[in-house]
């Protein structure tokens, strides 16, 4: 009679290809997305922290670093997407946007540029006066 079952051989090697294909297609998986989720270059952030850096050193009142002109801040942000980039000196590749909020209510005052969407973007900060009122002025880049 020849009724053999499944040895300790067979088993451990089933369960050795089987762990091996689930770590294959765990390593290999995410590598598949990696094209459609390009990284943020350094490029890309030194360009939105001189972007920021420039914004903040021409908009802001003589003597007071930081503290924005009121009425050169809102001639800035009357700028359309392509006087924008041209202004912080960004090659036409690069798309850019500018945004100033309240810190206090969180509520948009300033915006130039489009909206980056779901792109990802490399982003700087700076915390500015305008009058007596604080406000977070972002620049992303992307």
């Amino acid at each position: 009679m020849d009724d053999r079952g499944q040895t300790l051989n067979d088993y451990v090697l089933g369960i050795s290809v089987f762990l091996l294909t689930v770590a294959f297609v765990v390593a290999f998986l995410p590598g598949i997305f990696t094209p459609f989720n390009a990284p943020i270059g350094d490029s890309t952030t030194a360009r939105a922290s001189r972007g920021a850096t420039f914004i903040v050193g021409n908009l802001s009142v003589d003597g007071h670093p930081n503290v924005l002109d009121q009425a050169r801040t809102a001639t800035f942000f009357q700028r359309n997407e392509t006087e924008l980039r041209e202004t912080l000196g960004f090659p036409r590749t690069t798309d850019v946007n500018v945004t100033v909020v309240e810190e206090a209510t969180r509520t948009v005052a300033w915006t130039a540029g489009d909206a980056p969407g779901e792109h990802p973007t490399a982003a700087t900060g700076r915390v500015v006066r305008i009058g007596a009122k604080t406000y977070r002025l972002t620049v992303r880049v992307w």
